[in-house]
C-alpha cells in the first residue's frame, strides 16, 4: 500500500503538466506491474537496512565482463577495441536522469545540440556523423532510418549499466557502427523479497529552466524468476523566451526466469514517451522564435533471449526483437513572419507523422574448445539475423501524402575468440548482409591483445570493415521539395587502431590509443539536379584520427580520481558534389570538437557526506551557421565544473544536491545558441 500511494502522488504531481495524457498510461502500467509482481512470487526474508542501503544507494562493482564489443560477452581486458563502462555503483554516485550527460563524460563521446539545450541532440563518437554509432536497449537497436539517434530527453529508468564501445562493429551490429556501438542494459533483478527505490528531484537554471525528475523501481524475486521494473517522468522547461515544455515519461520491464538448469530466459520491454514544443524554426537560423511548433515520440523496444546449454561447452541462444517508434510533428503558418527579411525560412502548416516498425529475429550458437594449455581456450560462435522494417509517412496540411515503405534484410556472421595463456587473446570475425536493393557487403574485423607484463601492461591492435545503409525513405519516397534516389549506395568505412593499458599494482589504470579511420561515399542531401527539390546523394569522403587517453586511481579511504581527454582531427578528402564553402577540402568536418575530456574526483567526506566534482572540457569546432548548410563559423571551446553533494541522512535514504555549470560560464553549443547557465537541483532518494 505506501508504494501505491507513493506512486499515486508521483503521477498526481507530474500529470498536472500540460498534455500529460501518455504519461498517465505510464502510470497506470507501473501502477499494476509494481503492486502485482510480489504477489507471484515466493516470500524472502526482508534486507536489513544496511544491506538495502549497500544495495540501493552504494550497488555493487559490475565484473569486468562487456557484452557491447563481441558476439558473446567476454572481459574487457581480452578485447581490442576499447569499451567505456558506466556501472550502477556510478550511476549512484553521480545521480542524472538523462542520457545525454552520461554519454558526455565517456571517452570519444561528444553530443551535438546544433539547434540548443533542450532542442534534438545527436551522439558523435571519434569524429564519427550523427548515424555513425549503434544505440541499443537490451540488443535492440533504436535508430530510426538511415541512423538517426536523437537522444534529447532519453531518461536512464532503470537503467543498471551503460557501455561504449569504439571502433568497427559492424560484423557485431549490422549497419550504423561505423564508429562504435553504445548500448543501456536494464537492471537485473536479484533474489530476494520485492526491494523498492525511490527517486525525486527538483531544480532551475539562473535563467528559466525550470525542471523535475521522479523515478520508482522495483525489483526482487526467487532463483527461478527474478524481475526488475521501473517508471519515470521528467520535465524540463528550457532556457528560451519560449518554453520547451520537454516531457519524457519511460516504463521498463525485466523478467529473467531459470527453467531449468540448461535454459534460461530473459524478457525485456521498455516504453518512451517524448513530448517538446520547438521554440525556433530552423536550427541556426536567427529568427524570432515560434510558438508554433511541436513534436512527440512514442517508442516500444522489446526482446526475449532463450538460452539453452546443450553440454558445458556447447550453448544455444534465439533471440526475438521488436522496435517500434512512432514521430509527430506539427508547424502551424506564422503571420507574423516577415517574408521579406526572412526568405529562406520555411512557412506553413503541416501535420507529418512517420511510423516505423522493426521486428527481427537472430540466431547464435557458440563452442568452447580446449587447447590442452592451462588458461589456454577457443571459442567459435556463428549465427544468423533476419529484420524487416516497415515505415508508413503521412503528411497534412498544406501538402498531403500517404506512403507505406518495406525493407528487409538477412545476415550470417561468424567470431572466433582465442585466449593463449595470460598474454596472448584474439578475436576474429565477419558478417555478410543483404538489404533488400543494395548489394551485399562483407564487413569483417579482427583484434589482438598482447600481455607484455600479464596483469601488469598489454598491448592491443585492430581492424575492420563498418558500412552504414541509406535511409528507405530516402531511397523511394518522393515528396514535395525531395525526390527520391533509388540508387544509393551504403556508405562505407575502414578503421584501424593500437594501444596500450598499464595497470601497475596501487591502483593506477592508464590506457592510451590511437585510432584512423576512413569514411567513404557519406549520404548527403543536396540539390536535385531538376530544379529546386533537394536529393540525397554518395559524396565525397573524409579522414579521421585521433588519440584516447584515460588515467584512474583508486586511493585510500573510498577516493577515486580519473581523467579522459579524446584529440580528434578530422579532414575532408574529397568534396566532390558538396558546397565546396560549406566543406573546402582540407578542412575539418563540421561539429566535431577538436578535443573533449572529462576530470572527476568523488569521496566519502565523513560517514555521512560524500562528494562528487567533474570538470568537462569540449574544445574548439566549426559549425555550420545554419546547422546543415554555411557559412562555417567557429565555435570556441569552453570547460563546465560540476559538483554533486550526497548526505546519507538514514541507513536507506539519501540526499543530495547537483549544481552544474558552477561558474555560470557563457558558451555556445552552436552558432547564436548559447549554453545551460547554472542549474541547480535538490533530490531525494530511498530504498525500501
Amino acid at each position: 500500500m505506501p508504494v501505491r500511494l507513493q506512486l499515486a502522488a508521483i503521477c498526481n504531481s507530474t500529470t498536472r503538466i500540460r498534455g500529460a495524457m501518455p504519461i498517465r498510461s505510464l502510470c497506470a502500467f507501473a501502477a499494476v506491474v509494481l503492486s502485482a509482481l510480489p504477489r507471484f512470487l515466493p516470500a524472502q526474508q526482508r534486507p536489513s537496512a544496511d544491506s538495502a542501503r549497500a544495495d540501493t544507494l552504494r550497488p555493487y562493482p559490475l565484473a569486468p565482463v562487456v557484452i557491447t564489443a563481441t558476439a558473446i560477452p567476454a572481459p574487457a581486458s581480452r578485447v581490442g577495441f576499447p569499451t567505456s563502462v558506466v556501472d550502477s555503483a556510478i550511476l549512484a554516485r553521480e545521480p542524472t536522469p538523462l542520457i545525454t550527460r552520461v554519454l558526455t563524460f565517456l571517452p570519444g563521446a561528444s553530443i551535438e545540440e546544433g539547434a540548443g539545450p533542450g532542442q534534438p541532440a545527436v551522439l558523435h563518437v571519434r569524429g564519427g556523423d550523427e548515424p555513425f554509432t549503434q544505440m541499443l536497449f537490451d540488443g535492440v537497436a533504436v535508430n530510426i532510418s538511415g541512423g538517426y539517434n536523437d537522444v534529447n530527453g532519453l531518461l536512464l529508468t532503470n537503467v543498471g549499466r551503460v557501455e561504449l564501445t569504439r571502433g568497427p562493429l559492424s560484423a557485431v551490429w549490422g549497419s550504423g557502427a561505423l564508429a562504435g556501438a553504445v548500448q543501456f542494459v536494464t537492471r537485473e533483478g536479484q533474489v530476494g523479497a520485492p526491494r523498492f527505490r525511490l527517486l525525486a528531484e527538483g531544480g532551475s537554471a539562473t535563467q528559466h529552466g525550470e525542471q523535475t525528475h521522479t523515478e520508482l523501481d522495483a525489483s526482487g524475486g526467487s532463483a527461478r524468476l527474478r524481475y526488475s521494473t521501473g517508471v519515470g517522468f521528467a520535465y524540463n522547461r528550457g532556457t528560451l523566451a519560449l518554453p520547451t515544455d520537454m516531457q519524457s515519461g519511460d516504463a521498463s520491464i525485466r523478467l529473467d526466469a531459470t527453467v531449468s538448469s540448461r535454459l534460461a530466459l530473459t524478457a525485456t520491454a521498455r516504453y518512451v514517451d517524448l513530448q517538446s514544443q520547438l521554440p525556433m524554426r530552423d536550427a541556426g537560423d536567427t529568427v524570432p522564435l515560434d510558438p508554433h511548433q511541436r513534436d512527440a515520440r512514442h517508442r516500444w523496444t522489446g526482446s526475449l533471449d532463450a538460452d539453452w546449454a546443450a553440454t558445458p561447452s556447447w550453448h544455444h541462444r534465439l533471440s526475438a526483437q521488436l522496435f517500434w517508434d512512432n514521430f509527430v510533428y506539427h508547424e502551424a503558418f506564422d503571420s507574423t513572419l516577415d517574408p521579406v527579411r526572412y526568405p529562406t525560412i520555411p512557412n506553413y502548416t503541416i501535420r507529418a507523422q512517420i511510423l516505423l516498425l522493426r521486428p527481427g529475429v537472430e540466431y547464435l550458437g557458440s563452442n568452447v574448445l580446449g587447447l590442452g594449455k592451462r588458461g589456454s581456450q577457443l571459442t567459435v560462435s556463428y549465427g544468423a539475423q533476419w529484420q524487416r522494417e516497415h515505415e508508413v509517412d503521412d503528411n497534412s496540411g498544406d501538402f498531403t501524402q500517404h506512403d507505406q515503405l518495406n525493407r528487409s534484410n538477412e545476415a550470417l556472421f561468424t567470431e572466433l575468440q582465442g585466449a593463449l595463456g595470460q598474454r596472448l587473446s584474439l578475436i576474429a570475425g565477419a558478417r555478410l548482409e543483404k538489404y533488400q536493393g543494395l548489394a551485399s557487403q562483407l564487413l569483417p574485423r579482427a583484434s589482438i591483445v598482447v600481455g607484455i607484463v600479464p596483469g601488469w601492461l598489454s598491448l592491443r591492435a585492430a581492424a575492420g570493415r563498418a558500412f552504414l545503409v541509406p535511409n528507405i525513405s530516402a531511397q523511394y519516397l518522393s515528396v514535395p521539395g525531395y525526390q527520391a534516389n533509388p540508387d544509393l549506395r551504403p556508405m562505407k568505412s575502414i578503421t584501424w587502431e593500437i594501444g596500450g593499458t598499464l595497470t601497475p599494482p596501487g591502483g593506477t589504470s592508464l590506457k592510451l590509443g590511437y585510432f584512423h579511420r576512413r569514411d567513404d561515399d557519406f549520404i548527403r542531401t543536396v540539390p536535385a539536379d531538376t530544379g529546386t527539390n533537394a536529393t540525397s546523394a554518395n559524396l565525397g569522403a573524409a579522414l579521421s584520427e585521433g588519440v584516447e587517453t584515460e588515467l584512474d586511481h583508486v586511493w585510500p579511504r573510498h577516493w577515486r580520481t580519473g581523467v579522459n581527454l579524446t584529440w580528434v582531427k578530422t579532414k575532408i578528402l574529397d568534396n566532390a558534389g558538396l558546397d565546396v564553402a560549406d566543406y573546402p577540402n582540407g578542412a575539418s568536418l563540421p561539429a566535431i570538437p577538436t578535443l573533449t575530456g572529462n576530470a572527476f574526483v568523488f569521496g566519502d567526506v565523513s560517514r555521512v557526506i560524500s562528494t562528487f566534482a567533474r570538470v568537462t572540457l569540449v574544445g574548439k569546432q566549426d559549425v555550420l551557421a545554419n546547422r546543415f548548410t554555411g557559412p562555417r563559423v567557429p565555435i570556441d571551446a569552453y570547460a563546465l565544473a560540476e559538483v554533486s553533494l550526497q548526505w546519507h541522512v538514514r541507513s536507506s535514504v539519501e540526499a543530495y544536491t547537483r549544481v552544474s555549470n558552477l561558474f555560470n560560464t557563457t558558451y555556445e553549443t552552436a552558432f547564436n545558441k548559447p549554453g545551460l547557465p547554472r542549474t541547480v537541483v535538490l533530490g531525494l532518494r530511498t530504498g525500501f
